[in-house]
């Protein structure tokens, strides 16, 4: 299964003509969250509070990342959108936040059926899954603006 995760974020890198772990594109991925103030954002900013930026929502709730685990379908071409890294860089990435102070570690699930569910029974959370997953209650999706 990695071989055809691996496959396919080779494929969005060519087809976008972008670095590997540079820039594919935010349509390979779907945002959802649960009160977070906002139901659209720019690519920027969500990458921003996915990269650890925040401790809290407007709201004041505290921001709650909701990532797949390593060896979910989907973490390699979330690592690559999300991060510009690999899946490796990425828990690089966030034990070195986390041991600084500067920020809690995200929840890590082996699914985008786990990551649906925790969203949705956790306010101030929001999480990254593969597009096109049908299960997605249209109140937890949050829009990507351009």
């Amino acid at each position: 299964m990695k071989k055809i995760t691996i496959i396919i974020t080779l494929l969005f890198a060519i087809i976008g003509g972008d670095s590997l772990y540079g820039q594919v594109s935010m349509n390979a991925v779907t945002i959802i969250g649960n009160k977070t103030g906002f139901s659209s954002n720019s690519a920027k900013e969500i990458k921003q509070v996915f990269r650890g930026k925040y401790a809290n929502w407007s709201t004041r709730e505290q921001v709650i990342i909701v990532l797949p685990a390593s060896k979910s379908s989907s973490a390699e071409i979330v690592a690559s959108v999300i991060y510009g890294n690999t899946v490796s860089g990425v828990q690089k990435y966030w034990l070195s936040l986390v041991f600084q102070g500067r920020s809690n570690p995200p929840v890590f699930l082996d699914s985008d059926e786990e990551i649906i569910n925790y969203v949705k029974r956790t306010s101030g959370s929001i999480g990254v899954i593969s597009s096109g997953n049908q299960k997605v209650p249209g109140n937890l999706i949050i829009s990507i603006n351009n």
